[in-house]
């Protein structure tokens, strides 16, 4: 009877502990959200800071910044449509701004969404977006991460790497967080046998 107890003592105790463990992954995740939020908005006022030094256009550049991270496929196509001549450069340091300092490894994520992220790649493989019909946002980000001997093939094997990175992040997250779930209801399913068994010795 003892051992019967015990064993139902240590699956609640490893219950508990793997609830616990959840809601500090949750935490953690909800803390990285919001300081990833923070810092963009931080980002998005300095440099609405900048652009209000100018008038006309700093209120033109001020409209661009608040489109950052681009949130979905129509807002990435909206956005691309339009990308003009007149407001180029405008797009390109806005651009340069959000990939700083690390570039697009690290900051891919002040430009595009997880979610559309998720749902492109560069040439459109696997049934994805295919980035490369977005020719004018292709360009702003080149000529954004443009330095000297700088390919468009170079970029475009970065732009790859810096999806695929991202990729994988959100895919390691999602599988944590669903492997913590699992292990949770499983151990805090008590097995009826054990319950049966105890109920008998009481009777």
């Amino acid at each position: 009877m003892s051992t019967v107890n015990e064993r139902i003592d240590k699956l609640k105790e490893e219950a508990s502990d793997l609830r616990k463990e959840v809601r500090e992954l949750k935490d953690t995740l909800q803390q990285q959200n919001e300081l990833i939020i923070s810092l963009l908005k931080r980002q998005n006022e300095l440099l609405l800071v900048e652009a209000s030094s100018s008038t006309s256009t700093g209120r033109n550049v001020s409209e661009l910044i608040r489109r950052f991270p681009i949130a979905s496929l129509e807002d990435l196509e909206k956005y691309d449509a339009e990308i003009n001549e007149e407001n180029m450069q405008h797009n390109i340091r806005i651009m340069q701004n959000l990939l700083a300092p690390h570039g697009l490894p690290k900051n891919i994520v002040n430009v595009l969404t997880d979610k559309v992220i998720m749902e492109t790649n560069v040439d459109g493989h696997h049934n994805k977006k295919r980035l490369l019909n977005y020719g004018k946002f292709i360009d702003v980000m080149f000529h954004a991460c443009n330095k000297d001997g700088y390919s468009k093939k170079e970029f475009l094997n970065a732009l790859r790497k810096a999806l695929k990175n991202s990729k994988n992040r959100c895919h390691k997250n999602n599988c944590v967080a669903r492997q913590k779930l699992r292990e949770c209801n499983t151990v805090a399913e008590v097995p009826m046998d054990i319950i049966k068994t105890e109920e008998i010795f009481f009777d």
